[in-house]
Protein backbone atom coordinates (compact mmCIF):
# COMPACT_ATOMS: atom_id res chain seq x y z
CA UNK A 1 0.00 0.00 0.00
CA UNK A 2 1.98 2.95 -1.31
CA UNK A 3 -0.88 5.39 -0.75
CA UNK A 4 -3.96 5.24 1.46
CA UNK A 5 -7.37 5.19 -0.23
CA UNK A 6 -9.25 8.47 -0.17
CA UNK A 7 -12.41 7.06 1.44
CA UNK A 8 -12.65 3.94 3.63
CA UNK A 9 -15.78 2.46 5.19
CA UNK A 10 -15.40 0.29 8.31
CA UNK A 11 -17.96 -2.45 9.00
CA UNK A 12 -17.85 -2.95 12.79
CA UNK A 13 -16.18 0.37 13.54
CA UNK A 14 -17.03 0.27 17.26
CA UNK A 15 -14.61 -2.60 17.84
CA UNK A 16 -11.38 -1.67 19.59
CA UNK A 17 -9.17 -2.84 16.71
CA UNK A 18 -11.35 -1.38 13.98
CA UNK A 19 -11.64 2.04 15.60
CA UNK A 20 -7.87 2.20 15.98
CA UNK A 21 -7.36 1.62 12.27
CA UNK A 22 -10.05 4.16 11.43
CA UNK A 23 -8.37 6.82 13.57
CA UNK A 24 -5.03 6.11 11.93
CA UNK A 25 -6.21 6.55 8.35
CA UNK A 26 -8.33 9.55 9.34
CA UNK A 27 -5.23 11.24 10.74
CA UNK A 28 -3.49 10.63 7.41
CA UNK A 29 -6.20 12.43 5.48
CA UNK A 30 -8.53 9.58 4.52
CA UNK A 31 -12.28 10.19 4.70
CA UNK A 32 -13.85 7.70 7.13
CA UNK A 33 -17.31 6.25 7.62
CA UNK A 34 -18.39 3.22 9.59
CA UNK A 35 -21.23 1.21 11.02
CA UNK A 36 -21.96 -1.10 13.91
CA UNK A 37 -24.94 -2.61 15.68
CA UNK A 38 -24.45 -0.09 18.47
CA UNK A 39 -22.90 3.32 17.93
CA UNK A 40 -22.49 4.86 21.36
CA UNK A 41 -19.68 6.97 22.73
CA UNK A 42 -20.54 5.81 26.27
CA UNK A 43 -17.57 3.67 27.24
CA UNK A 44 -16.13 4.01 23.73
CA UNK A 45 -14.11 7.22 23.51
CA UNK A 46 -12.58 6.14 20.19
CA UNK A 47 -15.95 6.78 18.52
CA UNK A 48 -15.97 10.23 20.08
CA UNK A 49 -12.58 10.98 18.57
CA UNK A 50 -13.63 9.71 15.15
CA UNK A 51 -16.85 11.72 15.18
CA UNK A 52 -15.02 14.84 16.34
CA UNK A 53 -12.79 14.65 13.26
CA UNK A 54 -15.64 14.18 10.82
CA UNK A 55 -16.31 10.45 10.55
CA UNK A 56 -19.84 9.48 9.50
CA UNK A 57 -21.06 6.83 11.95
CA UNK A 58 -24.14 4.68 11.24
CA UNK A 59 -26.03 2.54 13.74
CA UNK A 60 -26.99 -0.73 12.12
CA UNK A 61 -25.87 -2.24 8.83
CA UNK A 62 -27.39 -1.14 5.54
CA UNK A 63 -26.30 -1.03 1.91
CA UNK A 64 -27.01 2.69 1.99
CA UNK A 65 -24.11 3.16 4.42
CA UNK A 66 -21.64 2.52 1.59
CA UNK A 67 -21.07 6.03 0.28
CA UNK A 68 -20.86 6.77 -3.42
CA UNK A 69 -17.09 7.43 -3.37
CA UNK A 70 -15.97 4.63 -1.05
CA UNK A 71 -12.65 3.16 -2.28
CA UNK A 72 -12.19 0.39 0.28
CA UNK A 73 -14.26 -1.51 2.85
CA UNK A 74 -12.57 -2.89 5.97
CA UNK A 75 -14.80 -5.45 7.66
CA UNK A 76 -14.76 -7.17 11.02
CA UNK A 77 -14.82 -10.97 11.21
CA UNK A 78 -17.68 -10.69 13.72
CA UNK A 79 -20.24 -10.30 10.89
CA UNK A 80 -21.20 -12.75 8.15
CA UNK A 81 -19.40 -11.69 4.99
CA UNK A 82 -21.95 -13.59 2.92
CA UNK A 83 -24.98 -11.88 4.48
CA UNK A 84 -23.90 -8.44 5.70
CA UNK A 85 -25.68 -5.92 3.43
CA UNK A 86 -22.73 -3.52 3.34
CA UNK A 87 -20.26 -6.19 2.27
CA UNK A 88 -22.76 -7.53 -0.27
CA UNK A 89 -23.19 -4.00 -1.66
CA UNK A 90 -19.44 -3.45 -1.82
CA UNK A 91 -18.98 -6.65 -3.78
CA UNK A 92 -21.83 -5.70 -6.11
CA UNK A 93 -20.12 -2.41 -6.87
CA UNK A 94 -16.67 -3.93 -7.25
CA UNK A 95 -15.26 -2.24 -4.15
CA UNK A 96 -12.39 -4.13 -2.52
CA UNK A 97 -13.22 -5.65 0.88
CA UNK A 98 -10.50 -6.67 3.36
CA UNK A 99 -10.52 -7.88 6.95
CA UNK A 100 -9.26 -5.81 9.87
CA UNK A 101 -6.27 -8.14 10.21
CA UNK A 102 -5.42 -7.94 6.51
CA UNK A 103 -5.62 -4.14 6.51
CA UNK A 104 -3.38 -3.88 9.57
CA UNK A 105 -0.92 -6.16 7.78
CA UNK A 106 -0.91 -3.86 4.75
CA UNK A 107 -0.31 -0.81 6.93
CA UNK A 108 2.56 -2.57 8.71
CA UNK A 109 4.13 -3.69 5.42
CA UNK A 110 4.06 -0.12 4.08
CA UNK A 111 5.52 1.43 7.23
CA UNK A 112 9.00 2.88 6.83
CA UNK A 113 10.25 2.44 10.40
CA UNK A 114 10.96 -0.66 12.47
CA UNK A 115 7.85 -2.85 12.81
CA UNK A 116 7.06 -4.60 16.09
CA UNK A 117 4.23 -7.10 16.66
CA UNK A 118 3.27 -8.22 20.16
CA UNK A 119 1.34 -11.43 20.61
CA UNK A 120 0.60 -14.10 23.21
CA UNK A 121 -2.44 -15.68 24.80
CA UNK A 122 -2.27 -13.23 27.70
CA UNK A 123 -0.61 -9.87 28.33
CA UNK A 124 -0.28 -8.62 24.77
CA UNK A 125 -2.38 -5.49 25.30
CA UNK A 126 -0.42 -4.37 28.37
CA UNK A 127 2.92 -5.29 26.81
CA UNK A 128 2.08 -3.39 23.62
CA UNK A 129 1.10 -0.36 25.69
CA UNK A 130 4.29 -0.59 27.77
CA UNK A 131 6.47 -0.71 24.66
CA UNK A 132 4.56 2.17 23.09
CA UNK A 133 4.87 4.39 26.15
CA UNK A 134 8.52 3.48 26.64
CA UNK A 135 9.28 4.54 23.06
CA UNK A 136 7.18 7.68 23.42
CA UNK A 137 8.96 8.64 26.64
CA UNK A 138 12.31 8.10 24.91
CA UNK A 139 11.29 10.52 22.14
CA UNK A 140 11.02 7.91 19.38
CA UNK A 141 7.55 9.10 18.15
CA UNK A 142 6.03 5.62 17.67
CA UNK A 143 2.78 4.63 16.00
CA UNK A 144 0.91 2.26 18.31
CA UNK A 145 -2.12 0.03 17.71
CA UNK A 146 -3.31 -1.41 21.04
CA UNK A 147 -6.40 -3.34 22.04
CA UNK A 148 -7.40 -1.05 24.89
CA UNK A 149 -7.66 2.58 25.87
CA UNK A 150 -4.32 3.93 27.12
CA UNK A 151 -4.68 7.54 28.22
CA UNK A 152 -0.93 8.12 28.11
CA UNK A 153 -0.91 7.21 24.41
CA UNK A 154 -4.03 9.21 23.60
CA UNK A 155 -6.33 6.20 23.33
CA UNK A 156 -6.18 2.92 21.42
CA UNK A 157 -4.09 4.36 18.58
CA UNK A 158 -1.12 6.68 18.75
CA UNK A 159 -0.21 8.39 15.49
CA UNK A 160 3.54 8.71 15.17
CA UNK A 161 5.99 9.56 12.42
CA UNK A 162 6.08 7.52 9.22
CA UNK A 163 9.67 6.45 9.86
CA UNK A 164 9.38 5.96 13.61
CA UNK A 165 8.71 2.57 15.24
CA UNK A 166 5.32 0.92 14.66
CA UNK A 167 4.05 -1.24 17.52
CA UNK A 168 0.97 -3.38 16.91
CA UNK A 169 -0.90 -5.79 19.12
CA UNK A 170 -1.03 -9.05 17.17
CA UNK A 171 -4.14 -11.03 18.04
CA UNK A 172 -3.93 -14.78 17.52
CA UNK A 173 -7.72 -15.25 17.37
CA UNK A 174 -8.80 -16.78 14.04
CA UNK A 175 -5.19 -16.62 12.74
CA UNK A 176 -5.44 -12.82 12.50
CA UNK A 177 -1.77 -12.25 13.23
CA UNK A 178 -0.64 -14.23 10.21
CA UNK A 179 -1.09 -11.10 8.09
CA UNK A 180 1.65 -9.32 10.06
CA UNK A 181 5.28 -9.52 8.90
CA UNK A 182 7.24 -7.68 11.61
CA UNK A 183 10.91 -6.96 12.13
CA UNK A 184 10.52 -7.80 15.81
CA UNK A 185 7.97 -10.28 17.19
CA UNK A 186 7.24 -10.58 20.91
CA UNK A 187 5.41 -13.63 22.32
CA UNK A 188 4.38 -13.37 25.98
CA UNK A 189 3.00 -16.91 26.40
CA UNK A 190 1.18 -19.67 24.53
CA UNK A 191 -1.88 -21.46 25.91
CA UNK A 192 -5.05 -23.07 24.65
CA UNK A 193 -7.68 -20.49 23.72
CA UNK A 194 -10.05 -19.76 20.82
CA UNK A 195 -10.65 -23.49 20.52
CA UNK A 196 -13.90 -22.74 18.69
CA UNK A 197 -11.59 -21.89 15.79
CA UNK A 198 -8.48 -23.98 16.39
CA UNK A 199 -10.06 -27.14 17.80
CA UNK A 200 -6.90 -28.32 19.59
CA UNK A 201 -3.97 -26.80 21.42
CA UNK A 202 -1.63 -28.29 18.84
CA UNK A 203 -3.32 -26.14 16.18
CA UNK A 204 -2.81 -23.07 18.39
CA UNK A 205 0.92 -23.81 18.56
CA UNK A 206 1.07 -24.33 14.79
CA UNK A 207 -0.47 -20.91 14.25
CA UNK A 208 2.11 -19.23 16.50
CA UNK A 209 4.85 -21.03 14.56
CA UNK A 210 3.43 -19.73 11.27
CA UNK A 211 3.32 -16.21 12.71
CA UNK A 212 6.99 -16.34 13.66
CA UNK A 213 7.89 -17.67 10.22
CA UNK A 214 6.69 -14.30 8.92
CA UNK A 215 9.43 -12.42 10.80
CA UNK A 216 12.00 -11.09 8.36
CA UNK A 217 15.18 -13.17 7.95
CA UNK A 218 17.39 -10.76 9.88
CA UNK A 219 14.69 -9.93 12.42
CA UNK A 220 14.34 -10.69 16.12
CA UNK A 221 11.98 -12.89 18.12
CA UNK A 222 11.53 -12.19 21.84
CA UNK A 223 10.06 -15.05 23.89
CA UNK A 224 9.13 -15.61 27.53
CA UNK A 225 11.53 -18.26 28.77
CA UNK A 226 9.35 -18.97 31.82
CA UNK A 227 6.58 -20.27 29.55
CA UNK A 228 7.59 -23.69 28.20
CA UNK A 229 5.20 -23.61 25.25
CA UNK A 230 6.46 -20.16 24.33
CA UNK A 231 10.14 -21.03 24.70
CA UNK A 232 9.71 -24.13 22.53
CA UNK A 233 8.77 -21.93 19.59
CA UNK A 234 12.45 -21.07 19.22
CA UNK A 235 13.07 -24.60 17.95
CA UNK A 236 11.17 -23.91 14.73
CA UNK A 237 12.95 -20.66 13.84
CA UNK A 238 15.65 -20.36 11.17
CA UNK A 239 19.18 -19.51 12.24
CA UNK A 240 18.94 -16.14 10.50
CA UNK A 241 16.40 -14.94 13.08
CA UNK A 242 17.83 -13.73 16.36
CA UNK A 243 16.04 -15.19 19.38
CA UNK A 244 16.05 -13.67 22.85
CA UNK A 245 14.38 -14.99 25.99
CA UNK A 246 13.38 -13.12 29.14
CA UNK A 247 12.05 -14.37 32.46
CA UNK A 248 12.19 -14.36 36.23
CA UNK A 249 14.67 -16.17 38.43
CA UNK A 250 18.20 -17.49 38.37
CA UNK A 251 18.36 -18.79 34.80
CA UNK A 252 20.52 -16.64 32.53
CA UNK A 253 18.05 -15.47 29.92
CA UNK A 254 19.62 -13.98 26.79
CA UNK A 255 17.18 -11.06 26.81
CA UNK A 256 17.41 -10.22 30.51
CA UNK A 257 15.75 -11.40 33.70
CA UNK A 258 13.88 -10.09 36.69
CA UNK A 259 15.13 -10.86 40.19
CA UNK A 260 14.15 -10.05 43.78
CA UNK A 261 10.53 -9.23 43.03
CA UNK A 262 8.35 -7.25 45.44
CA UNK A 263 4.69 -7.82 44.58
CA UNK A 264 2.90 -5.04 46.42
CA UNK A 265 0.43 -2.54 44.91
CA UNK A 266 3.40 -1.34 42.85
CA UNK A 267 5.39 -4.36 41.71
CA UNK A 268 9.15 -3.83 41.65
CA UNK A 269 12.09 -5.92 40.52
CA UNK A 270 15.74 -5.89 39.53
CA UNK A 271 16.23 -5.90 35.76
CA UNK A 272 19.40 -7.81 34.98
CA UNK A 273 20.38 -7.06 31.41
CA UNK A 274 23.45 -4.90 31.76
CA UNK A 275 25.97 -4.39 34.55
CA UNK A 276 25.05 -2.93 36.93
CA UNK A 277 21.40 -4.05 37.05
CA UNK A 278 18.55 -1.52 37.06
CA UNK A 279 15.77 -1.29 39.64
CA UNK A 280 12.27 -0.90 38.15
CA UNK A 281 9.17 0.01 40.17
CA UNK A 282 5.94 -0.29 38.24
CA UNK A 283 2.69 1.57 38.90
CA UNK A 284 0.73 -1.69 38.49
CA UNK A 285 0.65 -4.88 40.60
CA UNK A 286 1.28 -8.52 39.82
CA UNK A 287 4.00 -10.93 38.74
CA UNK A 288 2.36 -11.11 35.31
CA UNK A 289 3.00 -7.39 34.89
CA UNK A 290 6.64 -7.90 35.82
CA UNK A 291 6.85 -10.37 32.94
CA UNK A 292 5.07 -7.90 30.64
CA UNK A 293 7.58 -5.25 31.66
CA UNK A 294 10.51 -7.61 31.01
CA UNK A 295 9.17 -8.24 27.49
CA UNK A 296 9.00 -4.48 26.94
CA UNK A 297 12.45 -3.94 28.44
CA UNK A 298 13.99 -6.58 26.17
CA UNK A 299 12.36 -4.90 23.17
CA UNK A 300 13.68 -1.50 24.21
CA UNK A 301 17.18 -2.90 24.66
CA UNK A 302 17.12 -4.44 21.16
CA UNK A 303 16.00 -1.11 19.72
CA UNK A 304 18.98 0.61 21.26
CA UNK A 305 17.34 2.42 24.16
CA UNK A 306 19.58 3.02 27.15
CA UNK A 307 18.80 1.40 30.49
CA UNK A 308 17.67 4.75 31.99
CA UNK A 309 15.29 5.24 29.02
CA UNK A 310 13.80 1.79 29.51
CA UNK A 311 13.40 2.30 33.23
CA UNK A 312 11.83 5.75 32.83
CA UNK A 313 9.27 4.51 30.31
CA UNK A 314 8.20 1.48 32.33
CA UNK A 315 8.02 3.36 35.60
CA UNK A 316 5.80 5.99 33.98
CA UNK A 317 3.27 3.41 32.74
CA UNK A 318 -0.03 3.71 34.61
CA UNK A 319 -1.97 0.90 33.00
CA UNK A 320 -4.66 0.17 30.44
CA UNK A 321 -8.40 0.72 30.84
CA UNK A 322 -10.10 -2.49 32.00
CA UNK A 323 -6.81 -4.07 33.12
CA UNK A 324 -6.88 -4.09 36.94
CA UNK A 325 -8.37 -0.62 36.68
CA UNK A 326 -9.45 1.09 39.88
CA UNK A 327 -12.87 2.49 39.01
CA UNK A 328 -13.89 3.63 42.49
CA UNK A 329 -12.50 4.12 45.97
CA UNK A 330 -15.44 4.62 48.30
CA UNK A 331 -15.04 5.61 51.94
CA UNK A 332 -17.33 3.97 54.48
CA UNK A 333 -17.52 4.51 58.21
CA UNK A 334 -15.69 1.19 58.74
CA UNK A 335 -13.04 1.76 56.07
CA UNK A 336 -12.46 2.23 52.35
CA UNK A 337 -13.83 -0.09 49.67
CA UNK A 338 -11.89 -0.48 46.44
CA UNK A 339 -13.71 -1.45 43.24
CA UNK A 340 -11.75 -2.69 40.24
CA UNK A 341 -12.61 -3.64 36.68
CA UNK A 342 -10.56 -6.28 34.89
CA UNK A 343 -10.78 -7.75 31.40
CA UNK A 344 -9.70 -11.25 32.48
CA UNK A 345 -11.71 -13.88 30.61
CA UNK A 346 -9.40 -16.91 30.59
CA UNK A 347 -8.60 -19.10 33.64
CA UNK A 348 -4.90 -18.17 33.57
CA UNK A 349 -5.75 -14.46 33.42
CA UNK A 350 -8.17 -14.81 36.33
CA UNK A 351 -5.56 -16.63 38.38
CA UNK A 352 -2.96 -13.94 37.67
CA UNK A 353 -5.38 -11.12 38.51
CA UNK A 354 -6.52 -12.68 41.78
CA UNK A 355 -2.91 -13.45 42.75
CA UNK A 356 -1.92 -9.85 42.04
CA UNK A 357 -4.65 -8.49 44.29
CA UNK A 358 -3.94 -11.08 46.98
CA UNK A 359 -0.31 -9.94 47.11
CA UNK A 360 -1.21 -6.25 46.90
CA UNK A 361 -3.85 -6.47 49.66
CA UNK A 362 -2.88 -9.48 51.81
CA UNK A 363 -5.08 -8.53 54.78
CA UNK A 364 -8.23 -7.69 52.83
CA UNK A 365 -11.23 -9.72 51.68
CA UNK A 366 -11.38 -10.26 47.93
CA UNK A 367 -14.87 -10.30 46.45
CA UNK A 368 -14.88 -11.36 42.82
CA UNK A 369 -17.66 -11.02 40.26
CA UNK A 370 -17.16 -13.01 37.08
CA UNK A 371 -19.07 -12.76 33.81
CA UNK A 372 -18.00 -15.63 31.52
CA UNK A 373 -17.27 -14.61 27.94
CA UNK A 374 -18.52 -16.95 25.19
CA UNK A 375 -20.35 -20.25 25.60
CA UNK A 376 -17.58 -22.14 23.84
CA UNK A 377 -14.87 -20.78 26.14
CA UNK A 378 -16.99 -21.57 29.22
CA UNK A 379 -17.47 -25.12 27.95
CA UNK A 380 -13.79 -25.63 27.12
CA UNK A 381 -12.41 -24.28 30.42
CA UNK A 382 -15.23 -24.90 32.90
CA UNK A 383 -13.20 -26.70 35.58
CA UNK A 384 -10.22 -24.37 35.15
CA UNK A 385 -12.46 -21.33 35.60
CA UNK A 386 -13.78 -22.81 38.83
CA UNK A 387 -10.28 -23.62 40.12
CA UNK A 388 -9.02 -20.09 39.49
CA UNK A 389 -12.07 -18.37 40.99
CA UNK A 390 -12.07 -20.64 44.08
CA UNK A 391 -9.09 -18.63 45.33
CA UNK A 392 -11.38 -15.67 46.12
CA UNK A 393 -12.95 -15.08 49.52
CA UNK A 394 -16.39 -14.45 48.02
CA UNK A 395 -17.38 -15.41 44.47
CA UNK A 396 -20.36 -14.28 42.41
CA UNK A 397 -20.85 -15.62 38.89
CA UNK A 398 -23.40 -14.18 36.49
CA UNK A 399 -24.75 -15.32 33.15
CA UNK A 400 -22.56 -15.80 30.07
CA UNK A 401 -21.88 -12.86 27.76
CA UNK A 402 -22.46 -14.47 24.35
CA UNK A 403 -20.78 -11.85 22.12
CA UNK A 404 -20.85 -13.35 18.62
CA UNK A 405 -22.15 -16.80 19.68
CA UNK A 406 -25.57 -18.37 19.96
CA UNK A 407 -26.23 -20.17 23.28
CA UNK A 408 -25.08 -23.75 23.71
CA UNK A 409 -27.94 -25.42 25.67
CA UNK A 410 -25.68 -27.66 27.78
CA UNK A 411 -23.39 -24.82 28.93
CA UNK A 412 -24.41 -22.99 32.11
CA UNK A 413 -22.45 -20.43 34.12
CA UNK A 414 -23.96 -21.84 37.34
CA UNK A 415 -21.75 -24.91 36.86
CA UNK A 416 -18.70 -22.75 37.58
CA UNK A 417 -20.09 -22.06 41.05
CA UNK A 418 -20.99 -25.72 41.62
CA UNK A 419 -17.50 -26.93 40.70
CA UNK A 420 -15.79 -24.14 42.68
CA UNK A 421 -17.68 -25.29 45.79
CA UNK A 422 -16.55 -28.87 45.14
CA UNK A 423 -12.95 -27.70 44.91
CA UNK A 424 -13.23 -25.53 48.03
CA UNK A 425 -16.33 -26.39 50.10
CA UNK A 426 -15.92 -23.44 52.48
CA UNK A 427 -16.05 -20.93 49.60
CA UNK A 428 -18.86 -18.38 49.77
CA UNK A 429 -20.04 -18.67 46.16
CA UNK A 430 -23.30 -17.85 44.42
CA UNK A 431 -24.78 -17.62 40.94
CA UNK A 432 -26.84 -14.54 40.11
CA UNK A 433 -28.26 -14.84 36.62
CA UNK A 434 -29.41 -11.22 36.35
CA UNK A 435 -26.24 -9.15 36.62
CA UNK A 436 -28.22 -6.02 37.52
CA UNK A 437 -28.99 -7.59 40.91
CA UNK A 438 -25.33 -7.92 41.81
CA UNK A 439 -24.59 -4.39 43.13
CA UNK A 440 -27.41 -4.57 45.69
CA UNK A 441 -26.31 -8.05 46.75
CA UNK A 442 -22.70 -6.98 47.27
CA UNK A 443 -23.71 -3.82 49.12
CA UNK A 444 -25.47 -5.94 51.76
CA UNK A 445 -22.32 -7.97 52.54
CA UNK A 446 -19.62 -5.29 52.18
CA UNK A 447 -17.22 -4.57 55.00
CA UNK A 448 -14.63 -1.85 55.32
CA UNK A 449 -11.37 -2.54 53.44
CA UNK A 450 -12.99 -5.02 51.06
CA UNK A 451 -11.62 -5.23 47.51
CA UNK A 452 -14.25 -5.94 44.86
CA UNK A 453 -13.10 -7.09 41.40
CA UNK A 454 -15.47 -7.22 38.42
CA UNK A 455 -13.96 -9.59 35.85
CA UNK A 456 -14.85 -10.45 32.27
CA UNK A 457 -14.59 -9.22 28.69
CA UNK A 458 -18.28 -8.35 28.39
CA UNK A 459 -20.32 -5.55 29.97
CA UNK A 460 -19.85 -6.40 33.64
CA UNK A 461 -18.01 -3.12 34.31
CA UNK A 462 -21.37 -1.32 34.39
CA UNK A 463 -22.31 -3.20 37.56
CA UNK A 464 -19.08 -2.12 39.24
CA UNK A 465 -19.92 1.49 38.47
CA UNK A 466 -23.44 0.98 39.85
CA UNK A 467 -22.01 -0.53 43.02
CA UNK A 468 -19.84 2.55 43.52
CA UNK A 469 -22.89 4.82 43.15
CA UNK A 470 -24.88 2.65 45.53
CA UNK A 471 -22.18 2.79 48.22
CA UNK A 472 -21.89 6.55 47.87
CA UNK A 473 -25.66 6.95 48.15
CA UNK A 474 -25.89 4.58 51.14
CA UNK A 475 -23.02 6.08 53.06
CA UNK A 476 -23.61 9.72 52.18
CA UNK A 477 -20.97 12.41 52.66
CA UNK A 478 -18.34 11.59 55.28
Amino acid sequence: MNQLPKYIHFVGIAGIGMSGLAQYVQSRGTRVSGSDLTISTVGNPALDRLKMHGAALHQGHSAENIGRDVDLVVATSAVSWEENPEIVEAHRRGIRVVSRAEFLGELMAAHQGVRIAVSGTHGKTTTTAMIGLMLQTAGEDPTVFVGGEVSQLGGNCRIGSLNGPLVAEACEAYDSFLYLKPDIAVITNVEADHLDHYGTFEKVVESFQKFLQGVRNDGTVILCGDDENCANLANSLPASVKTLEYGIGNKRFSGGRGKNLSLTQKASFEWHCEIPFSMITLQVPGQHNVLNALAAATTGHILGLSAPQVVAGLQAFRGVVRRQELIALENRIDGEVRIYDDYSHHPTELRATISAFRNAFPERRLIGVFQPHLYSRTRDFLTNFAASLAKLDILIVTDIYPAREVPIPSVNAADIVRIAREIRPELDASYIQDRTEIPEKINTILKGNDVVIFMGAGNIREQGEKLASLIAKTEGPQ
